[in-house]
């Protein structure tokens, strides 16, 4: 008698932020599930997953078998904190980022800012992605309106876990706003422009997406991302990544080849509108769902890990080539494929 063993398939989480990721592009249209349609791998998204261990686990990387792509910053505090992940790709998505105040406030252009409350939301938890956006926003934004820090007040805004959709997180700001709590705040992107037009707010200053793209004073308005992977799924399943990888990266052809359908999917991704969409990321939003590791992204990437490093969110020293080590070259050179 012939006795067929079963084995449990294999499980690969994947987790992306709720704005244009490649990984979102992916997704959503199924590629990964039928890229492993006839194999015993199950992928499977945090987002639909409501276990606190899990969506956790997505923040601080120690969730086994898992994908992520998202805010680079979490991704370098997760290494620091436990070294369980390696870095597979960076990515930069552009979109407009505005500055926002309540609709009879006094503030007109950014000089106004002087003596102003600037809010910063605070998730819970030990890292909080949203405060590092808003802080890193605010210092860029000053220094390209001349103004000190020490001239504004920051004021902390409680905000949910950083497991929350961006959305939630901003409405908190919104909310400080309209209670008066804060004088002006940092919204991103569509869906940071749909608040603020429900809201009835006043749009300060729009860095638009294009120009924050053009402008090397404006950088720290640039989303940051990061593809990393669990270590151990990369040294069990090498091949298995490098068809996800292969796939993420085709993200970028396919937003280039059929926009509409790539902004309707990442519309999708912020629950927002999709002429919100096209307003907000400027024509580039083929380039936003890249993924490489070229010599512009690493040095972003350098520059982030500066940042967090002075403030005392990562280690310092903190060596990067080690988060990347071989294998990333070893996989651009060895491994091709066709895609559809």
């Amino acid at each position: 008698m012939t006795v067929t063993v079963s084995h449990p398939p294999l499980l690969i989480w994947y987790a992306r932020c709720p704005t244009l990721t490649a990984l979102g592009l992916v997704a959503n249209r199924g590629v990964l599930q039928r890229e492993f349609l006839r194999e015993n791998v199950a992928l499977v998204s945090v987002r639909e997953n409501s276990t606190p261990a899990v969506r956790q686990g997505h923040l601080d990387h120690s969730l086994s078998n898992l994908v992520r792509e998202a805010d680079a910053a979490t991704a370098l505090w997760a290494y620091g904190r436990n070294g369980r992940s390696r870095l597979l790709a960076l990515g930069a998505a552009y979109h407009d980022v505005i500055v926002a105040a309540p609709e009879r406030s006094p503030l007109r252009e950014l000089k106004d800012l002087v003596g102003r409350r600037l809010s910063v939301p605070r998730e819970a938890g030990p890292f909080s992605p949203a405060g590092v956006r808003a802080l890193r926003g605010w210092q860029t934004i000053l220094a390209f309106a001349g103004i000190a820090h020490k001239d504004v007040e920051l004021t902390p805004v409680a905000a949910d876990h950083p497991g929350a959709p961006f959305g939630d997180i901003a409405r908190r700001d919104v909310e400080s706003l309209l209670s008066q709590n804060s004088d002006a705040a940092l919204l991103f992107g569509a869906k940071g422009v749909e608040l603020a037009r429900t809201a009835g707010l006043r749009i300060v200053h729009r860095f638009d997406a294009r120009r924050i793209h053009d402008d090397p004073r404006l950088e720290g308005l640039i989303e940051q991302r990061a593809l990393s992977v669990d270590a151990d799924l990369l040294a069990a399943h090498p091949r298995i990544v490098a068809r996800i990888e292969a796939r993420l990266k085709a993200a970028a052809d396919f937003a280039q080849r059929f926009p509409r359908e790539a902004l309707r999917q990442a519309a999708y991704e912020c629950r927002g509108e999709v002429s919100d969409v096209v307003a907000t990321h400027g024509g580039l939003l083929a380039q936003s769902a890249r993924l490489d590791l070229d010599e512009t992204s690493w040095a972003r990437l350098d520059g982030l890990k500066q940042w967090l490093a002075a403030r005392g969110q990562i280690p310092d020293p903190l060596d990067l080539s080690l988060w990347v080590g071989d294998d990333a070259a070893k996989r651009h050179n060895s491994y091709t494929m066709s895609l559809d």
